[in-house]
Order: C-alpha cells, then sequence, then structure tokens
C-alpha cells in the first residue's frame, strides 16, 4: 500500500504529462520550436512518464483512474506504460474509451510513437487483422506509419477498405512510407467522394511522382476547405516556380480565403519573385502573420532577430472571445507567428533581397539543394523540417517521408 504522499507524487506524475503532451503536441508543427527545443520538451514529458514507470503497478493504476477523464493528454501515458508492460487488458481499456475519438485516437497513436517498436510490434497482429474494426485497424496502420515501419499487406487491405477514416489513413501512409507498389491503388481515390480520402490520395499520389496528383492537388485548393493549404503547398512542390506563380497562386488568390492558401502556395515553393506580393499581404490583418511566416520560410530571416516585428493591429480579433453570444469558436491558426512591420520588411527587401535569385526555390534563404534540405531538416524549425522532409522524399524516389514529431531522440 502506498503512502498518501507517494499517491499525491504520482498523481501529479500523471497531470503534468498529460499537459506537457498536449503542449509537446502543439509544438510539432510550432515554428517557435526546433529539434533542440523540442528535445527540451521531450525530455520534461520523459521524466513523468518515467516517474511512473518506477511507480510501477501503483503509478499504472493512478494512469488507469485518468482514463475516465476522456482528455487526449488522460490517454498518452496509460498507452506508454500498457504497451511497455504488455499489458493487453490496459490496452483493450484505453482503446475501448478513445479508439474510436478522433481526438484522443490521436493521443493514443501519439503514445505508440513515443513508445520502442520493439514493443508496439508486439500488439500488431491485434491491431492490422482484418477482423478487426477499423477504428483499431486505422490505429495499428497509424502505428506503423508513425515509425515508418512498413505494416505489409495490411495497407493495401485498409486502402480499401469502406471506412472512409481507416482508408484515408491508409492513403497517407502509402506516401509516408514510398509504397510505390500501391500506387494503382492511390490513384483510383483521386475522384474519391470523401474530402479527406481525395486529399489524402493527391498528396500521396504527388510524392509517388504521379502527373494525374497535380490536377487533383489544384482542385482541392481552389475548393478551399481543411485541406486546400496543404495541398496547394504540395502542387508547388511539383511545378516549375514560374509555372506555378503564374498560373496557379494569382487565380487562387483572388479571394481572403483563397490569399491564405495561395501564401501556403507560395511559402512551399520558395520563388522570391513572388516576395513583393508576400509583402502586400501583410498589409492585410487576416493574412500579415501568415505572409511573415513565408517570408521567414523562404529567406531564414527571423522578423524578431532581425527588428522586423510590428505590434498587433488595433481591435483586431480572431478565435474565441468572451461574448457568449458569438459562435465563433474557431483557435487562431496563426497564433504562434509574430505580426510583420511590412514597411521595415519592404525596406530590408529593397536591400537585400537582390541576394536571393528569382526563379529559383529557396528554403531558409539558400537554394534546395538536397544537402541544405538535409541540414535545414536537422536544425531548422518545425514548419521547415516538414518542409523538409517533404522535399528530401520528392527528390529521392519513392523513399519514406522522414516523421518529424517523432521524439527528438
Amino acid at each position: 500500500m502506498i503512502s498518501t504522499i507517494e499517491a499525491e507524487t504520482f498523481e501529479q506524475h500523471a497531470f503534468e504529462a498529460a499537459f506537457l503532451w498536449s503542449y509537446r503536441d502543439a509544438a510539432a508543427v510550432d515554428p517557435l520550436y526546433d529539434v533542440q527545443r523540442l528535445g527540451e520538451l521531450d525530455v520534461r514529458l520523459e521524466a513523468h512518464v518515467d516517474g511512473l514507470r518506477l511507480a510501477g503497478d501503483a503509478g499504472w493504476e493512478i494512469c488507469k483512474n485518468a482514463i475516465d477523464e476522456e482528455e487526449p493528454g488522460s490517454l498518452f501515458a496509460p498507452m506508454v506504460l500498457a504497451v511497455e508492460r504488455t499489458d493487453l487488458r490496459g490496452i483493450a481499456g484505453v482503446l475501448d474509451v478513445g479508439g474510436g475519438v478522433p481526438a484522443l485516437a490521436r493521443a493514443i497513436v501519439s503514445a505508440l510513437g513515443w513508445a520502442s517498436f520493439s514493443k508496439v510490434r508486439a500488439i500488431l497482429p491485434g491491431l492490422l487483422s482484418h477482423r478487426v474494426g477499423p477504428e483499431l485497424h486505422r490505429i495499428g496502420i497509424a502505428a506503423c506509419a508513425v515509425h515508418r515501419q512498413d505494416p505489409g499487406g495490411a495497407l493495401g487491405y485498409a486502402v480499401m477498405s469502406r471506412d472512409a477514416r481507416l482508408k484515408a489513413r491508409a492513403l497517407r501512409a502509402v506516401g509516408e512510407l514510398g509504397r510505390g507498389d500501391l500506387l494503382n491503388e492511390v490513384r483510383a481515390e483521386l475522384g474519391s467522394e470523401d474530402e479527406a480520402c481525395r486529399f489524402a490520395a493527391a498528396w500521396s499520389a504527388a510524392l509517388l511522382g504521379d502527373a494525374a496528383a497535380l490536377k487533383a492537388l489544384g482542385a482541392i485548393a481552389d475548393r478551399g476547405g481543411p485541406f486546400a493549404e496543404r495541398a496547394c503547398a504540395m502542387a508547388m512542390r511539383r511545378m516549375e516556380p514560374g509555372t506555378a506563380s503564374s498560373n496557379w497562386l494569382r487565380g487562387i488568390a483572388g479571394t481572403m480565403r483563397g490569399a491564405r492558401v495561395a501564401l501556403a502556395g507560395a511559402a512551399a515553393l520558395g520563388d522570391p519573385a513572388l516576395m513583393p506580393w508576400i509583402i502586400e499581404c501583410m498589409g492585410t490583418p487576416e493574412l500579415a502573420r501568415a505572409a511573415g511566416g513565408a517570408f521567414t520560410l523562404i529567406t531564414g530571416v527571423s522578423l524578431e532577430e532581425a527588428k522586423l516585428r510590428g505590434a498587433r493591429p488595433p481591435g483586431f480579433q480572431v478565435g474565441p472571445n468572451d461574448d457568449p453570444e458569438d459562435d465563433d469558436v474557431a483557435m487562431d491558426p496563426d497564433e504562434s507567428l509574430p505580426w510583420p512591420d511590412r514597411e521595415k520588411v519592404a525596406t530590408w527587401w529593397g536591400s537585400r533581397g537582390k541576394e536571393l535569385k528569382r526563379g529559383t526555390r529557396h528554403l531558409l534563404g539558400r537554394p534546395m539543394t538536397v544537402e541544405w534540405i538535409g541540414e535545414v531538416l536537422q536544425r531548422g524549425s518545425q514548419p521547415a523540417r516538414v518542409a523538409a522532409a517533404v522535399e528530401l522524399s520528392l527528390r529521392r524516389a519513392r523513399r519514406e517521408v522522414v516523421e518529424v514529431r517523432a521524439p527528438a531522440r
């Protein structure tokens, strides 16, 4: 029997692990984080998970109690411990609570990515069997994908599933794993009625070098929606800079929503020829921070360090507020991005912009050679590492995409 003090200590470990996982989940795509800073956060998270490990059965019991809270972070540590203990009943308990809920399943997959694959491999037969439900099969496919381990025939079965969520995850995994043998199956989903499946198919087909993907990606970008920015970014990576900027981005950027999509494409393309338009977008509050992010991704110049940061426009508000009558609960997509000072950025570009050659794709201020992309992957910000991982895969035909959200260790 444990003492009250010990119980409180273990409960604190469980609480901190849940909180830090949620924080870390956001940090994995945050421009303020690179591998080093992500690693520092990982050390803190691992320390609390380790505290629960060292607590043995008592730590596990406290973790189990937290599962019922049905918060994403509260499922992370229990799943890590259950997998490491090969506790099939404990694993089933976590899956019963969160396996069918997308937000909770995300934390479960993250836990499977955190645990060593040697431990995860032991439970994969129960997740990848065609006899299990689509929710569990999806988690099994995702667990393999985050470790960049090929699930074999189970992936092809999932691509043909009638369950849209399972199919979409499997289609994305085909690209992540470089499974060119499934290109025909992926191509068949470019016209899927399900938006997530259609995007995942187009994204993976583009990675695998299929020309038909460009048309599908363009249609998704034009239509708008949750996948438009990523679709536009991938399309830009498969096109020549001149064609991309003149034919695609100018057509998409005609509306406020379209301009955001086009900015994502401009950042991915990395052509300095687009910088005057990017700087112009900095004068629109709804676009300013996204434009600043594109400027930094192309030039490698930190707005903060170069003293190009501006102030938040008076009265500008986005995301949830204190008004109970306001139905807008969407979070601010640019929350972690600094506000640029358009005039200062324009002055900087006027004096330094000539150093970047127009018509040549750039990432963090240098042309996208394989060597430089590899360096960015090692020491760039998380958004830059996301870009580098995809770019590197595109240059090494049908090779897996590096998982930049993986533990920094």
